[in-house]
């Protein structure tokens, strides 16, 4: 009650509530599921970096843990591990700047990076956009990093970022990267100023560090012209498709997916015949400013796909694309609303969707990755299942691939539910003896294996540790980096 007093004096009664019926509105998330519990003790809504600063103060003097949500109820991925306080971002929302000129914006830790998006749609300019619909936003997407559209030519959208305000845990507000100069006359122009690039600190952390209350982004010019393609390939020929997504990745693609054939079963019937033969589709995009240079990346991309053994399959690149409404330069109609999709179709009440790591590793091993996991999926007889686990893959710059595997089991059947743990604690032992990433981090559900990927980060933190003072809240996110022992 004392800490509820003082934080209502800095937020005011509206926006500080330790109700029980406030609390349990926050408490589930949609991709943690019911089983994962994360109840705050009390939520407060902060409309500002000051409000933010003031909000960690009280936590640091009455040594209460912060946890930051940037979307209401189920939307984000943000919550209490530890119980405390929850800091609701959702009202800081504004888009601060869009410079058309020099291709800059700076939005607000709260603003949905859908809005953010279609915005700079308006204005010529681009991010590349993930395919998260409305709910995350940008200061989620700079902790917990999404991969959008474009991803082939520019990577994860942080890749993008130049830089951040943001609240410390002693209570401070800084400024990194481009945005030490946002109030100056040229503004947050470049990321990297004098001194170490402080930014990279900050992104993906999960909060670890401190809480994002602005973000600068680089923009990119929208072009006018797009060519969406398709190709596919045998069971037989994936060093071919291997070969296919590593030349079209080295050239100018703005972005390249990969799916199994099973992918398609979840959608129910396609507007098109798929070949028998197919099992594996390469979609991509290229883009121009003007109709000579997009006919020559088309060029490019046919030649490339047709040397290693693709057939071209007209109209799956379009219809795959389009289910994406923050596509905004996507010219196809929408999606008509008795389509089924991904993201509608069920197979009955108790049944979940379940994704086996998301992964991230060189596309050059993508044949032993794939293999394993038909390999463990039969072994497990995860195959049987009425759909098929699913291969579903974003080709990154650098030659690097992100894959989420998805299958639907029944979760009231104990023995699917084992048979599911199995295939994933069986696949995480082997794919992390090679060296591979989990792309997504939801601490303390990490796998091993990215702990161990992570040392670097620890061994950092802890020597940041002994330069703080010890009263200070170290996490006001939701983990503590260097706890795990």
């Amino acid at each position: 009650m004392e800490i509820e007093r003082a934080l209502e004096k800095i937020m005011g009664p509206d926006r500080v509530s330790s109700s029980e019926a406030v609390c349990q509105s926050y408490q589930y998330n949609a991709d943690l599921g019911k089983d994962w519990v994360m109840k705050p003790d009390i939520v407060v809504l902060a409309e500002t970096p000051e409000q933010v600063s003031e909000v960690i103060k009280a936590a640091n003097q009455y040594k209460v843990p912060v946890a930051t949500k940037g979307t209401m109820g189920g939307g984000g991925l943000g919550g209490n591990i530890r119980g405390g306080i929850l800091l609701d971002l959702s009202l800081m929302e504004k888009i601060i700047s869009i410079d058309v000129d020099n291709m800059k914006a700076v939005a607000e830790a709260g603003c949905s990076f859908f809005k953010f998006a279609q915005e700079l749609f308006k204005n010529g300019l681009m991010l590349p956009t993930p395919m998260y619909l409305s709910g995350p936003s940008v200061a989620a997407s700079v902790v917990t990093p999404g991969i959008g559209l474009g991803r082939t030519r520019y990577g994860l959208n942080v890749e993008l970022v130049e830089g951040l305000e943001v609240v410390l845990p002693s209570g401070e507000i800084t400024r990194v990267g481009s945005m030490a100069y946002a109030d100056t006359d040229f503004g947050p122009f470049f990321r990297y100023i004098t001194g170490p690039d402080l930014v990279g600190l900050f992104t993906k952390s999960n909060g670890a560090f401190g809480i994002i209350t602005k973000v600068a982004y680089r923009c990119l010019r929208l072009p006018k012209h797009w060519g969406f393609h398709a190709y596919y390939w045998p069971l037989e020929k994936l060093e071919d498709v291997t070969k296919t997504l590593m030349q079209t990745t080295s050239i100018e693609v703005f972005d390249i997916a990969l799916n199994d054939k099973y992918r398609w079963d979840w959608e129910g019937p396609l507007p098109f015949d798929m070949p028998e033969d197919n099992h594996f589709d390469v979609m991509l995009i290229v883009n121009a400013d003007n109709e000579q240079e997009l006919k020559g990346k088309e060029q490019a991309v046919h030649d490339i796909c047709s040397t290693n053994g693709g057939t071209y399959l007209p109209g799956l690149a379009e219809h795959f694309y389009r289910d994406w409404p923050t596509v905004l330069f996507c010219t196809f109609p929408p999606v008509p609303p008795e389509t089924p999709n991904i993201m509608t179709t069920t197979l009955g009440k108790r049944s979940y969707h379940y994704i086996l790591d998301q992964l991230m590793f060189p596309t050059s091993r993508l044949t032993d990755v794939y293999t394993k996991t038909l390999e463990l999926y039969k072994k497990y007889k995860l195959a049987q299942l009425p759909k098929h686990p699913v291969l579903d893959a974003q080709i990154l710059k650098q030659q690097t691939m992100a894959v989420q595997c998805w299958v639907n089991i029944d979760e009231g059947s104990p023995e699917w539910v084992e048979r599911f743990e199995k295939t994933r604690d069986d696949f995480r032992q082997w794919y992390g003896e090679r060296g591979g990433l989990f792309q997504t981090r939801f601490p303390p559900l990490v796998p091993e294996y990215a702990w161990t990927s992570q040392l670097g980060a620890f061994n950092l933190l802890k020597s940041i540790k002994q330069t703080l003072d010890p009263n200070d809240i170290l996490s006001p996110g939701t983990f503590e980096l260097g706890s795990r022992k």
